[in-house]
C-alpha cells in the first residue's frame, strides 16, 4: 500500500489477506525438523487458522491463545494433547502478520513446527510486501482496553493499559557485556514494525545449548537462525543488526502472542521481563476482566465512521 498507509495506524481497522499463495520452508529451531508452509489467501472473518496437512487427516488449529499447548521457549498451538495437531513456534509468523495488519490466511503446514528462517519475522515480511495484501471491506474485531489489567509470573510483570492506538514497552535485563538492562517501546505502525523491529532474531547463549537439547529444544538451532553468546561476545559474525537487538526481539515475540487474541488492539503493553508464559497468563486473564475491555464486533467497512468511501477504494486498489 502506499506511504500514507504505512505510517498510519488507521489500516489495522481494515480486514486483509494476502493477493497469492506464499511458501516457506526450513528446519525447526526446536524440533530440528525439517517443515514448510504455505500461506493462502482467506475470506474475511477467516482469521489465520492453522493446518496440518502431513497427516492422516487434516487437522485445524485456530490461532488463538484458547489453542496454545506450551510457551516453553516458543508458542506452540494444538488440540490440546493431541501430539499429530501440535504446530511449535507460532509467533514470528504471527508476528509477521499482525505487524502488517494481515488478518486472514489459512496456513498449510508440513510438520511439527514452523521453519525458523533467520530466526527474525523479516523473511515472512518480505514476502508479504512482495506479494501484496488486499483490503475484504470489513473492519477487524477491536478490543479496546479501558482500565488497567495486570500479571505477574515468576518475576516478570505484564500490563495492559487503555489507549487509543496499541504501543508496546518492553524491557529485558540479561547479566550479559552485551545486553544488560534494555527498554524499547514504540507505537506500532507497519512502517514502525518493517523498520524497528522485523528483523530483530531470536537469542541465546552458548552455555545453555547442551541443557537446552536434552530437553528436546535447540535442536535446530544455529549460527544462521539466532544471535548467539558466548559468556562475554557476540559470536555471529556479522554482529548484531541493532545494538539492542534482544530487547527488539522480545517486542515481536510479544506482537506474535499478542495476535492470538483474535483482535486488534487498542491499548499499550508494558512487559518487563516478559515472555510466551506470561504474555499467555495476560491474553487468559482477559476472560476475567471483561469489565476492563469494550470489544467491537467486526462490521461491513461501510458502516464503519472511521473509513470514508473514497478512503475505501484507495485501500481496495493499493499495494504493499
Amino acid at each position: 500500500m502506499g506511504q500514507d498507509y504505512l505510517s498510519s495506524p488507521s489500516g489495522y481497522r481494515i480486514q486483509k489477506t494476502i493477493k497469492a499463495a506464499i511458501q516457506f520452508k526450513g528446519v525447526g529451531l526446536h524440533s530440528g525438523q525439517r517443515s514448510k508452509i504455505k500461506l493462502l489467501p482467506a475470506a474475511p472473518g477467516h482469521g489465520i487458522i492453522f493446518e496440518r496437512v502431513d497427516t492422516r487427516s487434516q487437522i485445524f488449529v485456530p490461532g488463538n491463545y484458547q489453542n496454545v499447548v506450551s510457551t516453553e521457549m516458543a508458542t506452540s498451538l494444538g488440540n490440546g494433547n493431541d501430539g499429530q495437531s501440535r504446530i511449535g513456534t507460532v509467533e514470528h509468523l504471527l508476528a509477521g502478520l499482525y505487524g502488517m495488519g494481515v488478518t486472514n490466511v489459512r496456513v498449510e503446514v508440513t510438520g511439527p513446527e514452523i521453519p525458523i528462517l533467520d530466526g527474525s519475522a523479516l523473511p515472512f515480511v518480505e514476502a508479504i510486501q512482495e506479494t501484496g495484501v488486499e483490503a475484504q471491506f470489513f473492519s477487524t474485531p477491536i478490543l479496546r482496553v479501558l482500565k488497567p489489567i495486570k500479571v505477574y509470573r515468576n518475576g516478570s510483570v505484564c500490563e495492559l493499559l487503555p489507549r487509543d492506538r496499541l504501543r508496546l514497552t518492553t524491557s529485558v535485563d540479561f547479566p550479559h557485556p552485551s545486553i544488560g538492562l534494555q527498554t524499547f517501546a514504540l507505537e506500532l505502525t507497519p512502517k514502525s514494525f518493517v523498520e524497528e523491529i522485523c528483523r530483530a532474531r531470536t537469542f541465546g547463549f552458548l552455555r545453555d545449548v547442551q541443557k537446552l537439547k536434552a530437553n528436546n529444544l535447540a535442536r535446530g538451532a544455529s549460527l544462521e537462525n539466532v544471535l548467539a553468546f558466548s559468556d562475554s561476545a557476540v559470536l555471529n559474525l556479522g554482529g548484531m543488526r541493532f545494538t539492542d537487538e534482544c530487547v527488539r526481539h522480545k517486542l515481536l515475540d510479544a506482537i506474535g502472542d499478542l495476535a492470538l487474541c483474535g483482535a486488534w488492539i487498542e491499548g499499550e503493553l508494558v512487559s518487563f521481563r516478559g515472555g510466551h508464559s506470561t504474555h499467555l497468563a495476560l491474553l487468559k486473564s482477559l476472560d476475567h476482566f471483561r469489565s476492563h475491555l469494550e470489544i467491537l464486533p467486526a462490521e461491513p467497512i461501510s458502516h464503519n465512521h472511521f473509513l470514508s468511501s473514497s478512503e475505501a477504494a484507495r485501500y481496495q486498489t493499493a499495494r504493499l
